[in-house]
């Protein structure tokens, strides 16, 4: 095998392409509590390296356990296919949390504090609730503390009980769970089942409530009015994915590849609201560089 399939494969064994969807999560927490002016660069940067890891070391944990089912739903991939051995895997996501634990003892208490409990809850739903009524609040937990992990240089839990109650940190939380939860829930038929039909009218009629929630919010002001052109860019594609998605009868597989993507954008609508729309739109340039390196991987 040359050195470019090798590395391609363990590329596709970590989702090399949805690493980029964890950027934004902490780019959000991080400027809920920080001015722009104000940014500390090597701060962030340790933080979205932590992000990373434990994304990493979650998805390579996720194969590893799955590598059974995977032999008979998924046999081409790097692990059932033993392309990449199953001890490697394990060294792989071993490694990434140890590596994100030490990293988060540089942010502050509250970032090593979240960091062990995003650790606990990826190790909970890849050996136990994925497959159970748990799994995707599990996942929509992970994601949610996602963004605050990002807050945790700019807060510390006494004065985050504060500043919680007059901010709209919940609202966000809240919409990053139930997206991610959607994602999740759906996921379970991503080899097909006759229960998709009923799944995939509620996931986009979800959606679609919690687009007019958030104009709703920005029609009353809790989010900034800048937040505008990015949720009509998200409501746009989200649409048209699910024209195409009648049209073309996509793969449950591709739609759940397209709502990933959409997480970006999804969070785009809030940094813009925190920080201003160049940074929400510049956040969006994620999407077409995410689309690219799919087309090579896959992402579920």
């Amino acid at each position: 095998m040359s050195n470019f399939n090798t590395i391609l494969n363990y590329l596709t064994l970590i989702r090399f392409p949805n690493i980029f969807t964890t950027i934004p999560n902490i780019i959000l927490g991080y400027f809920l509590f920080t001015d722009i002016q104000d940014t500390d660069y090597l701060d962030l940067s340790i933080l979205l390296i932590v992000s990373i890891l434990l994304y990493i070391g979650g998805v390579v944990l996720n194969d590893y356990f799955d590598i059974t089912k995977d032999k008979k739903e998924r046999p081409s991939r790097p692990l059932p296919s033993n392309i990449i051995p199953k001890r490697n895997a394990l060294y792989i996501s071993i490694s990434c949390f140890l590596s994100s634990l030490f990293l988060s003892l540089y942010t502050s208490l509250t970032g090593l504090l979240i960091t062990i409990t995003m650790l606990i809850l990826i190790f909970i739903y890849n050996s136990y609730s994925k497959e159970r009524i748990s799994g995707p609040p599990n996942m929509g937990a992970i994601r949610s503390l996602n963004i605050l992990l990002g807050s945790s240089t700019s807060f510390s839990f006494s004065m985050f009980d504060l500043q919680l109650i007059d901010s709209k940190i919940p609202i966000i939380i809240i919409s990053e769970f139930s997206y991610v939860c959607l994602i999740t829930w759906l996921s379970r038929n991503e080899t097909e089942d006759k229960s998709f039909n009923k799944k995939f009218l509620l996931t986009f009629s979800t959606i679609y409530l919690m687009i007019v929630f958030m104009i709703f919010l920005i029609f009353i002001d809790i989010f900034n009015v800048n937040s505008v052109l990015n949720l009509t860019i998200f409501a746009t594609i989200i649409i048209y994915s699910h024209y195409l998605s009648i049209k073309r009868n996509f793969s449950i597989q591709k739609l759940i590849s397209i709502l990933i993507v959409l997480m970006v954008a999804f969070d785009s609508i809030f940094i813009s609201s925190s920080i201003g729309i160049l940074y929400g739109l510049m956040i969006l340039l994620l999407i077409p560089l995410i689309f690219f390196l799919s087309k090579k991987m896959y992402m579920t």
